[in-house]
């Protein structure tokens, strides 16, 4: 599984049922996606990639695909 793949499967299994998630989906227009759902998300990503993310750093995200980035730079 590529890391794309990774995080969607880890925002899939952190959310309800919110439709399909895509690179492309909006965090909060498309996946409706609170503070709370954003702290639980990043926890998973944690444990999922065994490494230590910054809040602060995934402040801007708007997207999944703005996520994969910020992981690709941290991998």
């Amino acid at each position: 599984m590529n890391l794309q793949e990774r995080v969607i499967t880890t925002i899939q299994d952190n959310l309800d049922d919110r439709g399909e998630i895509e690179l492309e989906s909006h965090l909060v227009d498309d996946l409706m996606i609170d503070s709370f759902d954003k702290l639980m998300i990043i926890t998973a990503l944690e444990d999922e990639f065994e490494i230590t993310i910054d809040e602060e750093d995934f402040q801007d995200i708007a997207t999944v695909k703005d996520i994969v980035g910020k992981l690709e730079n941290i991998l």
